[in-house]
């Protein structure tokens, strides 16, 4: 089976989408399942006798097993269904609702279309990546290493750039981009769930004209502090240092304390206490974390450990508030995007999909 990749401009005001060729309708056997692998994402396909077409995820929503391809075929009145081969769950081959459990589960559907007798598939939903914007250059550029870095794991996507503040394209207009029939998941490219999460993209998803999510911002997670400790090392932490973590700051609560739980899950990946403090809106400040940590400490190193995403404003002041050593943000102009970074903002998507 050969799978080919083509985009297909949709007029232009509307954003290109990736179709993927994955086989011929006369490679499939009406009422029997056919699985294929698109980029990093397994999907089945499914022909009906009467000649229509549907495309779904191959991983069971309830287990994630790879077996819906094996799944029976039926009907719902006029709705066509698929039972997982495992606990028998079924779902709407169109919709992805779940009539066994429809306020568990879902089964994510793929466009599915044919040209000159091929079956082409492209995800339902694409990727808005909604960064916070940033007029430095070294800043933009990391953000934008990072999604083409997530273009390059998950080319079966459309990864949409988006800010809430800043730069342009903003989060609105790529929402009134996007096809017709696509929907969207907008990942926040921030590391902790504030204003900018809770407030402008939930408007903006509300306001959409296409079915929208919002995702989760990309931490607290124990592999940003495994990144975090990565820079550390980097920037040449000794075994009796005393580190500070600095982070943006905001004014919801909510995501001060994720930035505590940050700061806890890189005490634990680094053996040592982490102080947390803020660049603007929350206490303590950097420099008032730095002064208090060093007079705690007399005659040992204060190293700040920069919870950034990129480098910027917000990174100079990091840098200038009195530490003995700074690390760098969790992405730079120059260095491959961390991996984890990547994996982070796919997971994000994948998890509301189902």
């Amino acid at each position: 089976m050969t799978i080919t990749e083509t985009r297909e401009p949709a007029g232009a005001q509307r954003t290109a989408t990736i179709w993927t060729a994955v086989c011929r309708r006369d490679e499939l056997e009406p009422l029997w399942g056919e699985a294929a692998l698109v980029g990093a994402s397994q999907i089945a396909l499914f022909l009906l006798p009467d000649g229509r077409l549907f495309a779904v995820s191959n991983l069971d929503p309830a287990t994630g097993a790879a077996v819906i391809s094996r799944g029976i075929v039926g009907s719902k009145g006029d709705r066509p269904t698929i039972a997982s081969p495992l606990h028998k769950d079924v779902y709407d081959l169109e919709s992805g609702h779940c009539y066994t459990k429809p306020d568990a589960l879902r089964l994510p559907t793929w466009r599915v279309r044919e040209r000159d007798g091929v079956i082409e598939v492209a995800p339902r939903s694409a990727l808005v990546a909604a960064s916070h914007g940033t007029s430095d250059a070294a800043g933009a550029a990391a953000v934008a290493h990072l999604l083409e870095a997530v273009r390059a794991a998950r080319p079966e996507l459309t990864v949409l750039d988006a800010f809430v503040d800043v730069q342009q394209p903003d989060v609105p207009s790529v929402l009134d981009s996007l096809d017709a029939e696509a929907d969207a998941v907008v990942v926040p490219l921030l590391l902790s769930a504030g204003y900018h999460v809770h407030v402008d993209l939930a408007e903006a998803a509300a306001e959409a004209e296409t079915t929208t999510d919002v995702t989760a911002a990309l931490g607290p997670d124990p592999r940003l502090a495994t990144v975090l400790a990565r820079r550390l090392r980097e920037a040449g932490l000794r075994n009796e240092d005393h580190v500070v973590l600095a982070a943006a700051g905001s004014s919801d609560r909510r995501a001060v304390d994720d930035c505590h739980t940050a700061g806890a899950l890189l005490a634990a990946e680094l053996g040592r206490p982490v102080t947390v403090s803020f660049i603007s809106a929350a206490r303590p400040r950097v420099a008032e974390a730095v002064t208090s940590t060093r007079a705690a400490n007399p005659g040992g190193r204060v190293v700040v450990a920069s919870y950034l995403l990129a480098p910027g404003y917000f990174a100079g002041l990091a840098a200038n508030a009195g530490a003995d050593v700074t690390s760098e943000p969790l992405l730079t102009a120059t260095s491959v995007p961390p991996r984890e970074l990547v994996e982070i903002v796919a997971e994000l998507y994948d998890r509301a999909l189902v």
